[in-house]
């Protein structure tokens, strides 16, 4: 009280000196995480499967028309693919994969931000440079995330949203998706574009946890509206985008080859050949639906895991568990 009153007496307000200590840290590089304690494992985990669940099911569309446009040998539009969906298989043909999807973006979100933070208590621990804790811990979550559960999830999802193109019924239910897939390739099958998976998992995630602490802190006070964070991570999540959609399309040129007639090898050699062939605009194709899946999809996760969090932090406390705390962790996705 007596801080507060000589601030004021000397026109100055605390709540400016808040902001001013923020926005001289985020030009240093850095966060603002004092007094935001680090959440247990299994909350973080939590939040990230239920933020996870939550943004597959605003943005399945989205992603079966980037898909979709991707997978073709000649341009196409994203208004001419979503008429094409529509028509082949209706409504429904715009979730077709989202079994796959829930399981694979509510498992990722999981291993992403529990792996986020511990690469990042581990970088601290180290005392790496604090400007770069984020992006490197969120590269190592993408890593861990992209063997761990990303690339065989995103196989069978990407093999069911090609069933449209090919007007075959071959991956019609997860169960049987994985009995096929391992019938004719074995398990290895599924793992079918891991490098160039686990390339896109781990610049998408490291940029997006570098660049998003820095715009929400920049957007907004502490603690942020809602509306702050999810702008946040709808600007974090066209920045990333726009970065590495190339190996994206790679991956799922892979990952949409059915059968034992492989045109695509491994990465580069399939990104070789895409550019020599089809030219260098197609690694372009299918970005504007991608972009909007992933800055929508980002804006809810975001948005979505704080708020999960401090609600399961909140249970967690009044239950005395898992040393849950009911103040707000916002660093968390920082």
């Amino acid at each position: 009280l007596k801080s507060t009153a000589l601030y004021r007496s000397q026109g100055r307000h605390p709540g400016r000196l808040a902001g001013l200590r923020i926005a001289a840290n985020v030009s240093m590089g850095g966060s603002d995480t004092t007094a935001k304690p680090k959440r247990h494992a299994v909350i973080t985990g939590l939040a990230g499967f239920c933020s996870g669940a939550t943004e597959a099911a605003v943005t399945m569309p989205f992603d079966t028309i980037k898909t979709y446009c991707q997978v073709q040998k000649t341009g196409i539009t994203p208004v001419t693919a979503a008429r094409d969906i529509h028509k082949l298989k209706g409504i429904g043909g715009f979730y077709f994969g989202l079994p796959a999807v829930l399981v694979q973006v509510a498992g990722k979100g999981a291993i992403r931000w529990s792996a986020y933070e511990q690469f990042k208590g581990g970088l601290q621990a180290a005392g790496a440079p604090k400007a770069s804790i984020d992006l490197f811990a969120g590269m190592g979550a993408g890593f861990a995330e992209a063997f761990l559960w990303t690339t065989p999830t995103e196989r069978l999802k990407v093999l069911r949203q090609n069933d449209i193109r090919s007007g075959l019924n071959r991956y019609s239910s997860l169960p049987s998706a994985v009995r096929t897939v391992a019938a004719e390739h074995g398990i290895t099958g599924l793992y079918a574009g891991i490098g160039a998976c686990g390339l896109r998992q781990a610049s998408g995630v490291g940029v997006r946890f570098a660049v998003y602490g820095r715009v929400k802190a920049l957007l907004s006070s502490d603690p942020p509206q809602m509306w702050q964070s999810a702008l946040a991570g709808g600007i974090t999540g066209c920045v990333s985008t726009a970065l590495n959609h190339p190996i994206d399309v790679v991956k799922t040129r892979i990952e949409a080859q059915d059968g034992k007639q492989k045109e695509y090898n491994n990465t580069m050699q399939a990104f070789r050949s895409i550019v020599r062939e089809e030219g260098v605009r197609t690694l372009y194709r299918g970005i504007a639906p991608r972009m909007v899946k992933i800055s929508l999809g980002q804006a809810i996760t975001f948005t979505a895991y704080e708020r999960y969090s401090d609600a399961l932090a909140g249970v967690a406390g009044a239950l005395g568990i898992f040393g849950g705390s009911s103040t707000s962790a916002l660093a968390s996705a920082a």
